[in-house]
């Protein structure tokens, strides 16, 4: 200890730390995750290779980040353009007093909503829609105003899309 702070290695400090402190993963663990967020299809064979473990070490491991929960699925990720859903918006929403239940339930059962956060601040939710045109839009979001008031934006571009936080 120097200063109340640990001192790390010459290891952590050039990245190869073993064990995590603060999640639990070394870095084959990283690695496993980094490489199946890049491809959740890759054959175990393979990823086995590159993270140069045995297959059925890899499967063991893989599925003990299963059992923790770290891992919570596999999918495809898909472009809704090519869906023919031309807008994407982000709705923000502030429900009426003793609204909050309807507004929950109103925004889980639109289906062109794909993830809403509830948010501090203004507003109480932040949701994602996935829209055709701007009558869609409209529909969806006179779907929520009844329980609350609303404010929408239609998404420009994604400089930042979806990524793995630091492992």
């Amino acid at each position: 200890m120097r200063n109340g702070q640990s001192v790390t290695s010459s290891k952590e400090d050039s990245g190869l730390r073993l064990r995590s402190r603060d999640n639990g993963l070394d870095r084959i663990d990283a690695a496993i995750i980094r490489e199946l967020c890049a491809d959740s299809r890759i054959p175990r064979a393979e990823l086995a290779r590159r993270v140069g473990l045995s297959a059925p070490s890899v499967a063991e491991r893989v599925r003990r980040l299963e059992d923790a929960g770290i891992i919570t699925g596999y999918g495809a990720r898909i472009d809704p353009l090519r869906l023919g859903y031309g807008l994407t918006i982000l709705i923000r929403a502030r429900p009426l007093p003793g609204e909050l239940g309807k507004m929950i339930e109103a925004i889980r059962n639109t289906p062109q909503i794909v993830s809403c956060d509830r948010v501090s601040g203004d507003d109480c939710f932040v949701a994602r829609a996935h829209v055709r045109d701007v009558a869609e839009m409209e529909a969806v979001i006179d779907r929520i105003v009844p329980f609350g008031a609303t404010n929408s934006s239609v998404v420009q571009s994604t400089p930042v899309a979806e990524r793995l936080v630091e492992l």
